[in-house]
């Protein structure tokens, strides 16, 4: 997902994109560089954020049958895994969180590359301003 791309369809909702990664302080200036996302930034390498939002981890979620399906798609379009930087077992989400900090609305990845569409993050921000 590259949700930094639709950045100003996402704040025309009102709203203002977050990241919060795993990895390591020092891997943050490289995120930047590779993504090109230059918004608000955080890394929580104890992963207290991503079990509080109650997001999958563990090998059980990398080993699946879509998950090699998305890997083998991915490789056909022409991209590469980086090195990884933090927890290659955690999965990510998305949240979208009102500002009295109800969560509105969760995507929980079920394995690499289920990630939301920002067509969905922006409906959900939508339904719910």
């Amino acid at each position: 997902m590259q949700l930094h791309r639709e950045i100003e369809n996402l704040r025309a909702t009102g709203a203002e994109l977050q990241v919060i990664g795993n990895g390591a302080p020092m891997f943050i200036a490289g995120f930047r560089e590779t993504t090109g996302y230059d918004g608000p930034l955080y890394t929580d390498p104890s992963l207290a954020v991503f079990q509080a939002a109650e997001l999958r981890s563990g090998l059980r979620t990398v080993l699946t049958l879509g998950t090699l399906t998305r890997t083998v798609g991915a490789l056909r379009r022409g991209f590469r895994q980086g090195r990884t930087q933090g927890s290659a077992m955690q999965q990510g989400g998305v949240l979208v969180i009102a500002p009295d900090g109800r969560v509105l609305w969760q995507h929980v990845s079920a394995g690499p590359g289920d990630n939301a569409t920002a067509a969905e993050i922006i409906a959900a921000i939508g339904a719910n301003t």
